[in-house]
């Protein structure tokens, strides 16, 4: 055996024991990946005793208030959503006064912003912040849809009534007047959109209310900020 095969013996045998000693560390420290997750599991009971203590439940009548906290109870236990129960006999209120149909079809139509103020005036009410409406005007051509909310006019609708995303712009604005309302009153609640299109809904929550729940109720189904709910919607 020559000095040249010698040298490539010793080279070949060197660059072994190298990549031995690197796998064989890099089996010994495996990399670890986890998935984060902010969430918390708690129960049903748990998350009603939250709400009563942020006074989510301060709207509803007593003789009520039990059959709410057992129906929201059980709802998050089988599903993580938020409910409430419904008056049987017209005008239908929530028992909480808080979470209201606002189906985005019928909002865009006309008198379908009216009819939906007439169903959330009681929590207006209960809030002591009048909710007045005159002039609501509906264009012929449906491309423009103003209303007067205690003596301020607002843009209902304004655009091409054939783009697919009316109903969803015409329920932004509406949660966006309200919000407007609440806040030029210095309310503490404001209005969250949930769930999109036929399904959507609307609750009024305080600040604190909102984050408890957006934090550990089903992300598909919880109450948003309205620009978060938009862009999520319109992805």
């Amino acid at each position: 055996m020559n000095r040249f095969q010698i040298l490539l013996l010793i080279i070949g045998f060197a660059i072994f024991v190298i990549y031995s000693f690197f796998n064989a560390k890099k089996k010994s420290n495996p990399v670890s990946i986890t998935e984060p997750t902010n969430l918390t599991l708690i129960t049903g009971n748990e998350v009603v005793k939250t709400l009563d203590s942020l006074g989510y439940f301060k709207f509803t009548e007593p003789k009520n208030l039990d059959t709410l906290k057992k129906e929201i109870e059980t709802t998050y236990d089988k599903y993580k959503v938020l409910t409430t129960i419904n008056h049987e006999k017209s005008p239908f209120e929530p028992f909480c006064l808080r979470y209201y149909s606002c189906d985005g079809e019928t909002l865009f139509e006309l008198d379908g912003i009216t009819d939906y103020l007439k169903e959330i005036k009681p929590t207006f009410n209960k809030l002591g912040i009048p909710l007045v409406w005159s002039d609501d005007y509906f264009s012929e051509d449906a491309t423009e849809h103003t209303i007067i909310i205690n003596a301020k006019k607002y843009i209902a609708f304004k655009g091409d009534p054939n783009d697919l995303r009316i109903w969803g712009i015409a329920t932004k604005n509406f949660v966006e007047i309200l919000n407007d309302q609440l806040s030029i009153h210095n309310s503490s609640e404001r209005v969250y959109p949930l769930m999109y299109n036929n399904d959507t809904h609307i609750v009024f929550l305080t600040k604190p209310q909102y984050e408890f729940i957006f934090q550990h109720f089903d992300k598909k189904e919880r109450p948003m900020e309205v620009s978060l709910w938009w862009e999520i919607g319109n992805k």
